[in-house]
């Protein structure tokens, strides 16, 4: 797919960021356009951060993954964000 960006065409491609949810996969079925692999990437670590900070608020420490794909299945990228809290004793 190309896109007019100030009268230069560039080449975007679709991709699909699915979330695992603790046991269960929610797919992403609409999808998004980036022009590189590199900028979904990033895209995808952001909303990672995104959604481990609204898990964090609600005292849920549990490791967020998303997923990247582009059409016909083809993984780009697995991209983790966790949280790991080691209290100290106190003395």
């Amino acid at each position: 797919m190309r896109r007019h960006i100030y009268r230069k065409e560039i080449d975007v491609a679709r991709y699909y960021f699915d979330v695992h949810d603790g046991a269960q996969l929610v797919r992403d079925e609409d999808g998004s356009e980036f022009e590189s692999d590199d900028a979904a990437v990033q895209a995808a670590a952001r909303s990672a951060t995104e959604i481990g900070q609204g898990r964090l608020a609600k005292g849920d420490f549990s490791d967020v993954v998303i997923e990247v794909r582009k059409a016909q299945n083809q993984n780009v990228c697995t991209v983790t964000a966790s949280i790991k809290m080691d209290w100290q004793p106190k003395p």
